[in-house]
């Protein structure tokens, strides 16, 4: 058995119920394993979540590279819950936010995940105080689209986000090598 499947676990228990239902009983459960299992691999609770944050924050910059987005609103889709499979990811990015503001060890770990998804904001041209505040939108806008039934999420985006990412992107245009 692999721990791929008891991170899985974990990932579902919090996308599914939040942090407060994430214990080695509940991702022994969701997993299809004992908790003895799980307790083999992450000795506690503590451990199991911030392993858990590793895989989810791995299986993010897969879909991302999976996606291949060609341009910055392809890019930033990518963070939105606009269909299920992002909705599940963004709801496990929530419930790390809320454990990093009293976990210095998630904390860190979200800073430089955060600082790399910035870094590739920076590096497809915008500035770093420009991608600070797209990065801090799109976070804003994910929180809100979980606020709103999925039907009004495409909305929802296409009035506070959609017009910002458009006009970043003529700016990039305007400011790449032909």
């Amino acid at each position: 058995m692999s721990s791929t499947r008891i991170l899985d676990g974990v990932v579902n228990v919090l996308a599914d119920r939040g942090s407060h239902a994430l214990s080695i009983r509940s991702v022994a459960a969701e997993a299809g394993v004992s908790p003895a299992q799980v307790q083999y691999y992450y000795r506690t609770r503590a451990e199991l979540v911030r392993a858990g944050f590793d895989h989810a924050g791995e299986q993010f910059l897969a879909d991302i590279a999976a996606a291949r987005p060609s341009t910055l609103m392809d890019v930033v889709e990518q963070w939105l819950p606009l269909d299920s499979r992002r909705d599940h990811r963004a709801r496990v990015w929530l419930a790390y936010a809320a454990m990093s503001s009293v976990d210095e060890h998630l904390a860190a770990e979200s800073a430089r995940l955060d600082g790399e998804l910035r870094q590739w904001f920076m590096k497809q041209g915008l500035s770093e105080e420009v991608a600070a505040h797209l990065f801090a939108l799109i976070d804003g806008v994910t929180v809100q689209c979980l606020m709103v039934p999925m039907a009004e999420r495409r909305s929802l985006v296409d009035r506070a986000l959609t017009p910002l990412v458009t006009e970043l992107e003529k700016g990039l245009d305007g400011a790449r090598p032909r």
